[in-house]
């Protein structure tokens, strides 16, 4: 199915690079592209590796790696091992020409220091991977996976099968971080207390009501072309691209999960970006005390009442539901000014279903954040992670149960 020409004219006419960046057409059956962002990575090769190792779907597939460095005269050590990286690349290239599974390199060597950072290279190689589709009229899969990772052997067909065979416009694929081959303790500790904590969070969404609790990892995110030229694409932040990215378009867009295809992001440490597995590694390494905090589930109970009151919001006038709130709950409406905005929701809302669905367009997902570090920081503070999951009421998969084991058996 094609583009949608709306979609493609408001696009190109308003982010995107004027020529094409890979000039070798693109395979008219191709259905799936994947964009892998790369800078000052040492095993590049090992995340291609791993693609060429999956059972290839029956469509074919294109993989975009867009080497990234900022214009001026950065870091020796990182553009020598991009030069190295591109070394490698071409290559190793050369041995692997596959009709089915073809391989590009997008040089994005000077890129203005005020945007240099994952997010724009995701928007390069995403970009290109529309203009490419839009050039065999077809609304194909943009698949974002990182250089640092590696993927299962089902990986491929499983996106096939479940996201790029469906109607979903949004998706991700599930995630695991193979501790269990991580030779160093406090790295292996690390990354099992980090897991859990990412688990636990969405986990605490979904047991306060919040419709839009979803992983948030760039490395695992599933996009339709169309989706992402009718939301405007990818953003240029520097860290937390993913995150926004995400929680922008989740909200209009049918979202599906691939559950059998897996991703393994890195352990390591890293200082790139302000959050993210490498600077919550590193953060655990730094510490003096081995104890992993997180958020009281008080928190999430305190949410799942506020958002029980959604339909009152609606139905009443808001400033007595706002005076009906839990004294925590009121603390957060009223420091941020909230009410002037529920007013103007609600004016414009003809039905409460119109009104719930815009109430969790304005309270998104960073408003939920938002909403936690307010409560920790004024009312419950964090807590041992092991403590706080004993207590909270979540529903926990078989993943999280095998993360538990495993610190247990630390």
């Amino acid at each position: 199915m094609p583009i949608p020409q709306k979609y493609i004219e408001n696009y190109f006419k308003r982010f995107a690079e004027k020529e094409p960046l890979i000039q070798e057409p693109i395979d008219p059956k191709c259905e799936m592209i994947i964009v892998i962002p790369c800078h000052n990575e040492p095993n590049l090769l090992g995340t291609l590796e791993s693609l060429v190792a999956c059972d290839l779907p029956d469509v074919s597939v294109e993989v975009l790696v867009v080497l990234n460095q900022k214009s001026e005269v950065g870091n020796e050590a990182e553009n020598k091992q991009n030069r190295k990286t591109l070394s490698e690349f071409n290559q190793w290239s050369k041995n692997h020409l596959n009709s089915t599974l073809k391989f590009h390199l997008i040089e994005a060597l000077s890129m203005p220091a005020k945007h240099a950072g994952v997010g724009l290279a995701r928007k390069i190689g995403m970009d290109e991977a529309l203009r490419r589709f839009i050039s065999i009229h077809r609304d194909g899969t943009i698949v974002c996976l990182d250089a640092d990772c590696t993927v299962s052997k089902s990986y491929l067909k499983s996106i096939d099968q479940k996201f790029t065979a469906s109607d979903a416009g949004l998706g991700e694929v599930s995630y695991e971080h193979l501790f269990e081959r991580e030779s160093d303790l406090s790295l292996k500790t690390g990354i099992l207390y980090y897991e859990l904590f990412l688990r636990y969070y969405v986990e605490g969404l979904k047991y306060a009501g919040f419709p839009y609790a979803i992983q948030t990892i760039g490395s695992c995110m599933l996009v339709k072309a169309s989706v992402y030229a009718k939301h405007g694409g990818m953003n240029k932040r520097k860290a937390g691209e993913d995150f926004y990215f995400l929680h922008k378009i989740i909200p209009h867009e049918k979202f599906t999960e691939v559950n059998l295809g897996k991703v393994y992001p890195s352990c390591r440490t890293s200082d790139r970006v302000p959050f993210g597995t490498g600077k919550a590694q590193q953060d655990w390494l730094d510490q003096s005390e081995s104890i992993y905090l997180a958020y009281d589930p008080k928190i999430f109970s305190e949410l799942k009442d506020l958002f029980r009151t959604v339909d009152d919001f609606y139905q009443d006038e808001v400033i007595e539901v706002l005076e009906r709130l839990s004294p925590i709950s009121k603390a957060f409406m009223v420091e941020f000014s909230f009410q002037e905005k529920l007013e103007l929701i609600k004016v414009n809302c003809k039905s409460n279903d119109q009104f719930r669905k815009q109430f969790f367009i304005w309270f998104d997902g960073f408003l939920c954040m938002k909403y936690v570090h307010f409560v920790r920081d004024n009312f419950h503070p964090n807590i041992p992670i092991i403590k706080a999951m004993d207590h909270a009421d979540f529903d926990w998969d078989s993943r999280t149960r095998e993360l538990l084991r495993a610190v247990g058996d630390l």
